[in-house]
């Protein structure tokens, strides 16, 4: 059940009426993650939006403001105030990056996980493009104002290597390269049960129903995805995932596919919160120097709760 209204009247909800939804939790919603549930009945947003909502206090209950972890019980009702997101804009943010590599025209960091590439709506702050802006005070343009210098990004709960672009003439080399499938990525990931080594292709594209996933489909981009098993126990892999193509979530949908999703992935997993991110770490990239013309190999260690996650098992 959905409806408009308000269940906790002010001068200010009077105001945004209009931009209240109440929803009342039935027997199929119950003890699912709030975030998790609004994100599925609101698929219109995205999940940085609902993320700004919970951290606004927009999302509430007759007690109050929830929390995103919050597990409703059938019959409660949910008020969510649909509040228009502040202009999106990029700023200098003075974060101290985990600088791998640097020359004049790429700078290679290791992004932890919790940071978004880029701002976007819902995530205007504790960006890598605003580290890399207070860093370097300027960055070559791209299409997108937001994105500087951005030659790829990584999801915001993946941690690892990322590349960057500091001099005009290396943001299309780079890009370049990517297009053409020249720079080779590696990732770690932690996976339920025993993901044995396979290679996967199949076509990922947009979720039908729910535009903030990607889903097979057989009208789909082309999407190939190499798994090695590294080590198995107590019911979990330890794999090194090797993506071909570049597609949104690509390894985290291929794990969902053959049936062994990627821990904490609330997403395309299980919704038990193991963790409190999903575990994949982008651990290696190569390529060959645009410029330099010699091969440069970066890896990034596993930060500690992946490492500390395999070992207690």
């Amino acid at each position: 059940m959905q409806e408009e209204g308000w269940l906790l009247p002010s001068k200010e909800r009077i105001q945004v009426m209009s931009q209240c939804k109440l929803i009342t939790i039935e027997e199929d919603d119950a003890n699912i993650r709030l975030d998790s549930l609004i994100t599925k009945r609101f698929s219109e947003h995205s999940r940085n939006y609902i993320q700004y909502l919970f951290e606004q206090g927009l999302i509430r209950s007759k007690n109050g403001a929830l929390k995103k972890n919050a597990r409703p019980k059938v019959g409660d009702i949910i008020e969510i105030t649909l509040k228009q997101l502040p202009e999106v804009k990029l700023t200098p943010e003075n974060i101290v990056l985990d600088i791998l590599y640097e020359d004049d025209d790429l700078i290679i960091c290791n992004k932890p996980a919790g940071m978004v590439t880029h701002p976007a709506a819902g995530s205007l702050h504790n960006t890598f493009a605003g580290a890399l802006l207070f860093y370097l005070k300027s960055l070559p343009p791209s299409d997108d104002p937001l994105r500087p210098g951005i030659i790829h990004r990584l999801d915001k709960d993946t941690s690892g290597v990322i590349v960057a672009a500091k001099s005009v003439r290396a943001l299309p080399a780079m890009q370049q390269l990517f297009a053409n499938r020249e720079m080779k990525k590696s990732y770690l990931a932690i996976c339920h049960g025993t993901l044995h080594s396979c290679c996967i292709n199949t076509p990922i594209g947009r979720h039908p129903k729910n535009r903030q996933m990607m889903a097979i489909l057989e009208n789909g981009k082309e999407a190939l995805t190499e798994f090695t098993l590294l080590e198995k126990k107590n019911g979990f892999s330890l794999i090194q995932a090797e993506p071909f193509t570049g597609r949104t979530h690509q390894i985290r949908v291929h794990a969902k596919h053959v049936n062994h999703p990627i821990v904490g992935d609330t997403i395309y997993g299980s919704k038990k919160n193991q963790v409190k991110r999903h575990l994949l770490h982008a651990q290696k990239i190569s390529f060959i120097h645009p410029f330099k013309k010699v091969l440069i190999e970066i890896s990034a260690p596993c930060p500690a709760d992946f490492n500390d996650f395999w070992a207690k098992l």
